[in-house]
């Protein structure tokens, strides 16, 4: 055969094996020596992520896939990178490994396997197995004192288990959590050795020192965790020296489970990428770390678990820098994951998380119409949702159930916090808001159409709070009921404008507290509607404070306004904030009577496991 014949054969075959239609399919029976087509499609995820450029999508067909995703490439504005489930199936990443091995009995109900990668989860036939702890969690629910013991915990790591007795260094080694003095956070430490009463702490988190013992330390609640020597009870597990150790349900073989372990956080590493989707995929114990990213989309995700048990060296873990240079990336509780620029999260489920349910950072962000409920197991400063940085848009999102905050967004400006759904907080910690900020010079952030309910704490149960040197925050046409304080503005608090709100079933409309010398400076105070006295501000206009509004059925949740609401029209004009009304003037409260009421919350509903 000539040489000009042979150069053109070699070229044919080289590329009979590409797939060069900008479209690449993943199938559990497939082979990443495959060419990523439909009809040989590849094993793996990340085997299309390595190969996809500018344009491409990859299809994913049903069943688990454990492995954490890091496409090479980035996408361009009119040609992402996608990535999302092949037709209707449904799709799981897990970041870890299925367990293959055979299990041995250890002692007593005490199974263990060999397993090398450090297991940082664990499930069993689907659902969550506790992680060996002391005393015993009793149920499922994590943000409830169930599980936890009456504690002592002193300044020098010193802390005593009330009705504890045990051997000589038995919890040495052990992870020790404490929420004491006034509750407002929780602290952990590293066990080095212990009595028959007490263990002593070294590597504690901070504030668990001499600063401010009467706030932190002193009489409250605690648990052992992470120790062999808690494991005594079914569906417990622990993880040490390469070798998991299991109780099964009592006559069960392990043998017989289905065991997912989980060896890393994230399922989806896009950190520093630009214009990649991920679309209507399932994450099981599993996250998606977006951090540094630009212009990048989570759509129609259900995320399940993205933040597993975790330590930490400050439980206010967000105490470093300030809006314009704040990075997120030196915490570890972290849940879902967007900074940089220009990202977004739709569309999503997010639940279950020992820290944030999702963790915003960077600038001009999205979080829009997700569900996210039962975060912060850690009862640290985590929340729902954390923003930091400046220029976000939180949007029609429902946020329900934690330990402290449902939304922080402590160390961000010019952020708009509207139409959302907030509720059912303040289940462990103490002196905290549904919303909360602080130290924040918030640049004008909306805090706006947004129904905030239910704060559980014991002492500061506040709806919206400002606390100590917060500035420039708009808050208005808010309905706010079952908190103690429904606007709660500490001092020193600088030109905060309220207006158009509605509190009901609050002992307070309106709260402030600060050190002799603080002030509340240039707060505008206009057009709200209570039962209790709008009183804390500089200015004072179209208020009204009665004991019967008028509302439609306020015992379950319905703040509109009746025909013969005595707030009707008696509001002011505010330029920019009560357009659109009808009558004579604005109405007072949140809702406008004979307008079309505005609606908070996500259509997103809970994704449940079959």
């Amino acid at each position: 055969m000539k040489f000009y014949k042979i150069i053109p054969l070699l070229i044919l075959l080289v590329f009979a094996g590409k797939n060069s239609s900008g479209q690449y399919y993943v199938s559990q029976e497939g082979s990443d020596s495959n060419n990523g087509t439909l009809k040989h499609p590849f094993k793996t995820i990340q085997k299309a992520a390595s190969m996809m450029v500018a344009g491409d999508t990859c299809y994913i067909m049903k069943g688990k896939y454990y492995e954490t995703v890091k496409p090479v490439n980035d996408g361009d504005k009119e040609n992402p990178l996608v990535f999302t489930k092949f037709n209707n199936d449904t799709v799981f990443i897990i970041t870890g490994k299925r367990l293959c091995n055979v299990w041995e009995k250890y002692k007593n109900d005490i199974y263990k396997v060999h397993f090398p990668d450090s297991v940082l989860q664990l499930f069993v036939n689907g659902k969550r197995a506790q992680i060996a702890r002391y005393p015993d969690k009793k149920d499922g629910n994590m943000c409830s004192f169930n599980g936890w013991q009456e504690i002592n915990a002193k300044a020098n790591g010193d802390v005593l288990f009330k009705r504890m007795k045990k051997p000589e260094n038995f919890w040495k080694g052990a992870y020790c959590v404490i929420l004491a003095g006034k509750k407002w956070v929780a602290g952990i430490g590293k066990v080095k050795y212990s009595t028959q009463e007490t263990v002593h702490c070294t590597g504690r988190s901070l504030p668990w020192n001499g600063y401010n013992p009467g706030i932190y330390l002193g009489q409250g609640y605690g648990y052992l965790i992470n120790h062999l020597n808690a494991l005594d009870k079914e569906n417990e597990w622990y993880w040490n020296n390469d070798t998991l150790y299991y109780i099964p349900p009592k006559g069960v073989n392990p043998g017989k489970l289905d065991f997912d372990l989980r060896t890393g956080i994230y399922g989806f590493n896009l950190k520093g990428k630009k214009y990649i989707v991920i679309k209507n995929i399932n994450f099981f114990g599993s996250s998606i770390d977006a951090s540094d990213a630009e212009n990048c989309v989570i759509d129609g995700c259900n995320i399940l678990y993205p933040t597993p048990f975790f330590t930490y060296p400050n439980s206010w873990v967000r105490d470093k820098g300030g809006a314009d240079n704040y990075s997120i990336d030196h915490w570890s509780g972290k849940g879902v994951t967007i900074s940089g620029k220009d990202n977004v999260i739709k569309n999503c489920y997010v639940a279950n998380s020992w820290g944030d349910g999702i963790s915003v950072g960077g600038s001009n962000n999205r979080v829009e119409n997700c569900l996210v409920e039962n975060c912060d197991w850690s009862a640290t400063d985590a929340a729902a949702v954390s923003a930091t940085g400046k220029g976000h848009s939180i949007l029609r999102n429902t946020m329900h159930t934690a330990a402290r905050s449902i939304l922080v967004h402590r160390i961000c400006k010019s952020t708009d916090i509207k139409y959302n759904d907030l509720y059912n907080c303040g289940l462990m910690c103490d002196d905290l808001g549904l919303t909360y900020s602080y130290k924040t010079n918030g640049g004008n952030s909306e805090i706006a159409y947004n129904l905030v309910h239910d704060n559980h704490a014991e002492g500061t149960a506040s709806g919206i709070y400002l606390d100590n040197f917060d500035s420039s925050y708009i808050v208005h046409h808010n309905v706010i009921w079952n908190c103690k304080y429904a606007i709660h503005t500490n001092k020193p608090a600088v030109n905060h404008k309220i207006y158009n709100n509605t509190a009901w079933f609050c002992k307070n409309a309106m709260w402030t507290w600060g050190r002799p010398g603080t002030e509340v400076i240039n707060q505008e105070v206009i057009n709200n509607l209570s039962d209790k006295p709008w009183n804390i501000g500089t200015t004072f206009r179209g208020n009204v404070v009665t004991s019967n509004p008028a509302f439609v059925d306020a015992i379950h949740g319905d703040f509109r306004l009746k025909r013969n609401s005595p707030a009707i029209d008696k509001g002011v004009i505010i330029p920019g904030i009560t357009g659109g009304f009808t009558g004579k003037s604005p109405d007072a409260g949140a809702f406008e009577y004979g307008v079309k009421p505005w609606k908070a919350g996500a259509t997103v509903k809970e994704f449940k496991l079959k």
